[in-house]
């Protein structure tokens, strides 16, 4: 039987591959490992990885690349034979006429050799292979293999092996699609390799969301993407209903899916998740467990996110690709299979699952019973943006005229600040208060108010009102007494009372530790962190979000809004630290929690993440940062709180930028300075923002003037933090009016608070004057010990500030590169072997004098990568050192910028 030699060697590798050096465990030539198998559907880089890791670990290896019709015993092991021969010195027997499958591979197992050097015999695209004689043969192989021989198997489905043997002896190693799907770090890599602009964090942490991680659908980002803002629109239609994937799904399913299947395919799709004890309720017919393992086993893209639990779900993409194509099922169907798996959900009791099959069935009735029953319980777990689904369904008169109901929609409209609406849920309230059903809710109605009212900034009358509601019992939401207790705590803050603040949040926190009120005492471990940080207590509030992160990850709520909060928080204190990477990591975390309930929801961690870029001196980040918190502000109406932390970042990249413009429009537009009321944090903020206005406008004197009105009440309320801050801006006044030795008093004042604080980011928040003033203070003043040590790390980051308004651009355009090339005085070299686009951006950052590590950081890829793309270039340009790069550079440089 002749023999093709292209299915004996590895496939050629793609274009772009990307180095998956984290997977290397998995590869260990263990003696004990007779098997590697790596699974996973199609499109999750199997064959790549094999066939880059292999010669990256130097591993040798011989390689089969099966089709369907290798699934009969004689041609199967024709082609196993030669793979083998390609191990080993002496060739094995020839295949034999007659005899099984078994006899044959035993007598070529007796015929290999007892020891060699550790190797691999590698099997791609096993799925084909199902012929029971085949895999008897191959699980007595495997049985009696030579030590230094590990099987290899690349494979859609899983193969009847007898994995589970091989499991429990420790002679197994998987990689599944779990293991296979990108993580953030590949990702960045493979759009570092193939597009000209780095995508943000944001859009690419998003990306994988929906991906999953699937490399064929970040490829598919990839290959269709020329600008930033298109591959942020990509990713927004990344969906299983995008005609590209649901074409592509179909052929998987024709090709490997019997009709039957298909169909029970389509049924669960109503599930988000499932069991076989929920799939034995939903749907009827015989085998139904076994099928759906068998699906599982077939790799249709069934996940089990808990290898030790009978729950699965399916892939995001895949999910969208069957709800896409329920409408084969009559609407009818569809709305009996929502229906019965509503009831299924609330027999097992989960019903925030019940409540959504219920939305989905259009069954009102039991959308608004559940609300109503469940009402407590759903919003305990957080499911705010699911009962917006079911009371939008049901309709405002109908909300009206049921008590539960309509406070429901109070809270519910509340978590979404959509405040106006929890304003006429609360006139509902009030002409209907003296009827006895109404009645019967005072205290969970009272709550409501008092929370709309802190919400609007109006602590005074919040206060009475959280009181009064403490005084009536709760006959409907248990948790109304904490509730109230937390938004007297929240009044008292916002009044500046921070003592008696952290008093009553501390009571919160024991009394909802005693109830198991996660979502509660996660709330009260925030709220101490803020009244902490108020106090400059920076150390104590991270101390106590690490008791929260413990809680979170122990009660599994990293799914709530609340974890947002505490991710945004953790945030702002590791970025007043300059633990940048942690800081943007917090931020990343916190859109994530909320990336399904709309972007408003992350105007904070947005603002965040544009700190940290302007802080690492990402200009392209930052400004791609800056575009979208203007968008997300433009479109709500937010709490002072909100708006005022991102006016400070919006003047703050104004003042890097020297966008003077902007800070003037800035001013007429902005919330006035409310000093009388400026008792907490955000409004000090919101006036301190009209103070930098003032200084960057020129108007030191007016600026400090109000920054002297602020400092009453941080003095009296003890705001330890915001006098902090004021200080520093008092500084940037004096010095911008030319009053250098009372800026330095201000500073100095300000190094002794942050021995307290340990506030840095604030400091460099002064941008290029800071230095100046650092020099001048240390020269003019002697200083303790610490606070010495503080002005030298400090002066350290301040040189390493890069300015926005300097900074040297190589111009990425093809029209221009191509101008470049044509010039007669380009060197050769450039025109014969022209640099990607990736080489001149980074012979650019060479020129400005970035090190490899800190080009790594800027392009947002690994520092192997930079190391590649150099060595390359190096190459093209006969270049040896550095310095000739940055001379080849500065030559370049000086044609274009001489334009």
């Amino acid at each position: 039987m002749p023999l093709l030699h292209d299915k004996l060697v590895p496939p050629p590798m793609p274009h772009c591959v990307v180095a998956r050096p984290r997977l290397n465990d998995h590869f260990g030539l263990d003696a004990r490992v007779r098997l590697l198998l790596v699974q996973a559907p199609a499109g999750y880089g199997k064959t790549t990885l094999v066939a880059e890791r292999l010669p990256a670990l130097e591993q040798e290896a011989a390689w089969l690349c099966l089709e369907p019709q290798d699934n009969q015993p004689e041609r199967f092991l024709a082609y196993w034979r030669e793979a083998l021969n390609a191990l080993i010195a002496e060739p094995l027997s020839p295949l034999a006429t007659h005899g099984d499958c078994t006899s044959q591979l035993e007598q070529w197992l007796s015929e290999l050799p007892s020891s060699r050097q550790a190797c691999r015999l590698v099997i791609d695209a096993f799925e084909h292979i199902n012929h029971p004689d085949l895999l008897a043969g191959l699980v007595y192989w495997l049985r009696h293999q030579p030590s230094w021989l590990t099987l290899t198997l690349l494979t859609r489905s899983r193969p009847s092996l007898g994995l589970a043997s091989l499991r429990l002896r420790g002679e197994l190693e998987e990689i599944d699609l779990t293991a296979l799907a990108m993580d953030a770090e590949e990702a960045h890599t493979l759009c570092a390799e193939q597009l000209s602009f780095p995508p943000t964090r944001v859009s690419l942490e998003r990306a994988l969301r929906r991906s999953g991680g699937w490399a064929l659908a970040l490829n598919w980002l990839v290959e269709r993407t020329t600008t930033r803002a298109g591959f942020d629109a990509l990713v927004d239609r990344l969906s299983g209903a995008h005609p590209d994937f649901v074409a592509w799904f179909d052929d998987r399913l024709a090709s490997d899916v019997a009709d039957e299947d298909r169909s029970l395919l389509l049924q669960l799709g109503v599930l988000e998740r499932f069991s076989p004890a929920l799939v034995a309720r939903l749907l009827e017919g015989e085998r139904l467990t076994q099928r759906v393992a068998a699906l599982e086993q077939a790799g249709m893209f069934i996940e089990r996110p808990d290898p030790h639990a009978q729950w699965f779900r399916f892939h995001r993409l895949f999910a969208e690709y069957l709800r896409h194509r329920r409408h084969e099922l009559s609407v009818a169907t569809q709305r009996a299979l929502h229906r019965q798996a509503s009831q299924a959900w609330l027999a097992l009791e989960d019903p925030a699952m019940a409540l959504r099959q219920a939305i989905l069935a259009d069954a009102r009735d039991d959308v608004a019973e559940l609300i109503a029953q469940q009402g407590p319980s759903l919003l305990a777990n957080g499911a705010y943006a699911l009962m917006a689904q079911g009371l939008a369904l049901l309709g405002e008169p109908r909300i009206a005229a049921v008590p539960a109901l309509t406070l429901m929609y109070g809270w519910v409209s509340h978590a979404q600040f959509q405040f106006e609406r929890t304003a006429r849920a609360i006139g509902w309230i009030e002409a209907q208060l003296e009827s006895p059903p109404w009645q019967a809710l005072n205290a969970e109605f009272a709550t409501l108010r008092a929370q709309l009212a802190i919400n609007q900034g109006n602590a005074e009358r919040a206060a009475p009102l959280a009181e009064a509601a403490l005084q009536s019992p709760a006959h409907y939401l248990a948790t109304t007494p904490l509730t109230a207790t937390s938004i007297l705590s929240e009044a008292r803050f916002v009044q500046g009372y921070l003592d008696e603040s952290l008093s009553r949040v501390r009571e919160v926190e024991r009394e909802a530790r005693q109830r198991e009120d996660h979502q509660r005492l996660l709330w009260a471990f925030c709220h101490q962190s803020e009244i902490l940080v108020a106090q400059g207590r920076l150390q104590a509030a991270y101390d106590i979000q690490e008791r929260a992160f413990a809680h979170l990850e122990h009660a599994e709520l990293e799914h709530l809004p609340v974890a947002e909060f505490l991710n945004r928080i953790r945030s702002q204190v590791l970025w007043e630290w300059q633990r940048l990477d942690e800081a943007e990591q917090a931020a990343l975390k916190g859109i994530a929690v909320l990336d399904n309930q709309g972007e408003r929801w992350t105007l904070q961690c947005h603002i965040q993440l544009a700190k940290v870029a302007q802080s690492r001196g990402d200009q392209a980040q930052c400004a791609d940062h800056i575009r979208r918190l203007r968008k997300i502000l433009a479109e709500g109406d937010y709490h002072i709180d909100w708006v005022a932390n991102a006016h400070a970042t919006l003047l703050a990249w104004w003042q890097s930028t020297n966008d003077l413009d902007a800070v003037a429009r800035w001013q007429q537009e902005a919330p006035p300075p409310a000093l009388q009321s400026a008792t907490n944090h955000f409004s000090q903020c919101n006036v301190r923002n009209h103070a930098r206005a003032l200084t960057l406008l020129g108007r030191g004197d007016d600026a400090s003037a109000l920054l002297e009105a602020l400092e009453q009440h941080t003095v009296r309320l003890g705001l330890v933090t915001d006098a902090n801050r004021n200080q520093l801006c008092l500084a940037a006044a004096r010095w911008g009016a030319g009053d250098t030795d009372a800026a330095s008093g201000h500073l100095h004042t300000a190094l002794q608070l942050a021995s307290k604080t340990g506030l840095t980011g604030s400091f460099l928040r002064l941008g290029k004057p800071l230095g100046p003033m650092l020099k001048r203070l240390a020269a003019a003043t002697p200083l303790a010990p610490l606070e010495q040590s503080r002005l030298e790390r400090l002066l350290v980051l301040a040189t390493r500030q890069r300015d926005f308004g300097s900074a040297v651009q190589l111009m990425l355009d093809e029209s221009v590169i191509a101008d470049i090339v044509s010039r007669p005085e380009v060197p050769e070299l450039i025109r014969t072997s022209p640099l990607t686009r990736r080489e001149w951006q980074i012979l650019g950052l060479i020129h400005a004098g970035l090190s490899n590590e800190q080009i790594a950081e800027q392009l947002s890829v690994a520092p192997t990568t930079i190391k590649t793309h150099i060595r390359s270039l190096y190459q093209k340009q006969n270049i040896r050192r550095r310095e000739e790069a940055i001379h080849l550079a500065g030559q370049l440089l000086a044609h274009i910028q001489a334009e």
